[in-house]
């Protein structure tokens, strides 16, 4: 244990301080060393317990280091007044709430639905004007519960929480990695929206940034009492230089355990039901990264065995589940193939790539869960902090732009047909769905973390918002109620280049579930259920679970098999209607 743990009768505290010759908890009423609580020495560590301080008291620590005081943020606070050092102290927090009962989804059932607090609310809602600083919180998130879980999603995955600089950020420069940021809320108030996702059947993943950290309002810099250079602290030293900052030292056990300590406190205290670590490739590529994450998951697994673990491991390789212990990754080239794909280019090919758990380059996961794939894009897709402007490497696509306007726009029906599309593949290919917000509104322009960009309610409202959210909601039912789209097999049984179509079957072993899943990636429409499709050798009659190009979607009447049920030929094929730019789902009757 490190930082300040509240007991029954007083508060614990414990901080590493390597090189100090004196530690004390100056608090409430007690901010000089005369009067402040002395703490022991216990190695690199300070220890000690006072029933004196109680929960809600103000502390932070005071160092004597060579007969000069050094005054320091406790790095493991639970609670911060703010972000910056300046006035800044830490609160001493009781964890103890009354949780709902909840049981964490099993890994190859989840369904995620990604969000950002700050911007979640107050554009165009019952929010708008209200937001402090022009910050959403948990309170109003925890308002739109009912909406997200009827999208049929039962995870959401929250951009990062932990207390950053300034109020408004997408949370990857953190300054307390224990606290809570406080434009979102307390302590309490984070419990209190997990307990009601948990009422709400929803799984809470915590995005959390160990790779680097904040460039400013950083108490880790010259910790504890460290000269010169900013980023020179116990810390950070040795120094290992990340795209983003600093990162830390993970080749010193202190500097692990606060890190394991953090994600422990995470699942434990707070309840979450998984953490998703940013760019774990920069952990990777630090000394003792590795180690570190092989450290975590094993005392994760020790105490929390049902807890999901996803690494932002880019480009994903599956040495980060094999190795690393990593319940899964993000799969970026599931959004980025699928994207050049929609464009036409050698969309088949492209859209196999996607589908599966193992790859022509040798890559291969033991489960498809080990994937977390995004055809539509992430946060990190969707979001845009220069203006709109930012171009990326791949100038094909030049800007970070929410999917509908790489293709016209949401008042373009090829873009909106599109997207229906690529949702619908999302859910029928093997690995974990995972939806960022307004994906399914065909929110246009991108996302960033002020009002302005944020999720924009009125869309939700209108015929393309509508339609787009019902098709989410029964893509999600389809695999809900269909085990064969979240197990281990996956068949590609039809590849026709000349007409850009795709089919691939998912099946249980038992054969108690089949679905064959056919892709159209052209503008060609088969009507007259003229177009065959082979089965794989599988007999028997197959009735639509789904089609894209429904009127209720966004398409028209007629456009699937609503009242066509066929049964394999003898040329093993059905034939069935197929319309352009959908995905058609049938499914073997039992």
């Amino acid at each position: 244990m490190i930082g300040a743990l509240c007991e029954k009768d007083g508060t614990r505290f414990r901080v590493w301080a390597p090189g100090v010759d004196e530690a004390y908890v100056a608090y409430d009423g007690h901010w000089n060393v005369g009067d402040a609580f002395p703490l022991g020495r216990n190695g690199e560590y300070f220890e000690g317990f006072s029933p004196d301080i109680g929960v809600g008291t103000a502390y932070k620590f005071l160092f004597v280091k060579e007969g000069r005081e050094v005054w320091r943020m406790d790095p493991a606070a639970r609670d911060t007044a703010h972000s910056g050092d300046e006035g800044n102290v830490g609160y001493v927090v009781d964890p103890s709430f009354e949780w709902p009962p909840f049981r964490t989804p099993p890994f190859d059932d989840l369904r995620i639905y990604q969000l950002h607090v700050g911007s979640f609310a107050g554009r165009n809602d019952d929010f708008a004007g209200k937001l402090r600083n022009g910050v959403a919180d948990f309170a109003m998130v925890e308002a739109k519960l009912d909406y997200v879980r009827d999208l049929g999603f039962n995870a959401v995955e929250l951009l990062p929480i932990q207390e950053f600089q300034h109020d408004r950020s997408w949370g990857y420069n953190p300054s307390f990695y224990f606290s809570v940021e406080s434009a979102y809320g307390s302590p309490d108030d984070m419990r209190r929206f997990v307990a009601a996702a948990h009422r709400h059947g929803l799984a809470v993943i915590f995005d959390v940034v160990y790779n680097h950290v904040a460039n400013s309002d950083n108490p880790l810099w010259r910790w504890p009492a460290y000269p010169g250079d900013h980023d020179h602290g116990e810390y950070l030293f040795p120094p290992h230089k990340t795209d983003w900052g600093a990162g830390p030292a993970f080749q010193k056990h202190p500097v692990r355990e606060f890190f394991i300590e953090n994600a422990l406190m995470l699942l434990g205290e707070y309840q979450a039901d998984g953490l998703r670590f940013d760019v774990t490739r920069a952990i990777e590529s630090s000394g003792g990264g590795w180690q570190f994450m092989q450290e975590l998951t094993w005392r994760v697994r020790e105490l929390h065995p049902e807890k999901y673990l996803v690494a932002e491991h880019l480009p994903d390789h599956d040495s980060i589940v094999r190795s690393a212990g990593m319940s899964a990754t993000w799969m970026a080239t599931s959004h980025h193939e699928f994207q050049r794909a929609a464009q036409g280019d050698d969309p088949v090919r492209r859209v196999r790539g996607i589908l599966g758990k193992s790859f022509d380059d040798g890559r291969a996961y033991p489960d498809s869960w080990n994937l977390v794939k995004y055809c539509l894009g992430s946060h990190d897709d969707c979001g845009d902090d220069k203006g709109g402007g930012t171009w990326k490497e791949n100038e094909d696509w030049k800007r970070h732009r929410y999917f509908v306007d790489f293709y016209g726009g949401r008042e373009n029906w090829h873009a909106r047909a599109k997207a229906r599309l690529g949702w619908a593949l999302n859910v029928a290919a093997m690995g974990t769905p995972m939806l960022f917000m307004g994906l399914e509104t065909h929110q246009g322009g991108w996302w960033h973390d002020d009002v302005e960009h944020g999720f924009d309610w009125a869309l939700t409202a209108d015929a393309h918002g509508r339609e787009m959210r019902r098709l989410v909601a029964a893509a999600n039912a389809v695999r809900r109620s269909n085990p064969a789209l979240r197990g281990e097999t996956l068949d590609v049984v039809h590849e026709d280049h000349d007409n850009h179509v795709l089919a691939f079957k998912r099946y249980l072993p038992s054969g108690n579930n089949c679905v064959l899943a056919v892709v159209n990636l052209g503008d060609r429409d088969f009507t007259d259920h003229s177009y065959g499709v082979p089965t794989g050798g599988q007999p028997g009659r197959w009735t639509q679970i789904l089609c894209t190009q429904d009127a209720a979607f966004g398409g028209w009447d007629g456009a699937g098999n609503a009242f066509h049920e066929p049964s394999t030929q003898d040329d093993s094929r059905i034939y069935i209607n197929l319309p352009r730019w959908s995905v058609v789902m049938m499914r073997l009757a039992e």
